[in-house]
């Protein structure tokens, strides 16, 4: 093999060896994007299972509130409805019922209408 032709052939490996390299930089590229792909497809159903729980736990929370107040003003109705108990005060009513003073004169006051 002459000088020309051996540095023909390594030039034409040199070629080749670039050819992988660059092939192997883009695999890894590719591989790369579909592992962030996958870590944000993962972190978004993450995201939505932890916001659904925390929204039912708020929605249920919120709920029973609700409840325990329209129990409370349901017992002060019936409370402010009966001549006995219906003298208590207004600090009294609140201590029984688990409502607030001003909730207890509210009530109070729209009975006297």
């Amino acid at each position: 093999m002459s000088m020309p032709e051996l540095k023909d052939a390594k030039d034409a490996l040199e070629d080749l060896s670039a050819k992988d390299e660059a092939r192997e930089i883009a695999r890894l590229r590719e591989k790369a994007r579909l592992d962030m792909d996958s870590i944000m497809a993962n972190a978004k159903k993450e995201g939505r299972a932890e916001g659904l729980a925390e929204g039912e736990a708020k929605g249920r929370a919120e709920g029973e509130a609700k409840g325990r107040a329209e129990q409370s003003l349901l017992l002060l109705k019936k409370l402010l409805s009966d001549a006995v108990t219906s003298a208590l005060s207004n600090a009294h009513l609140a201590e029984l019922t688990g409502l607030t003073e001003a909730e207890v004169a509210r009530e109070r006051a729209e009975r006297s209408k």
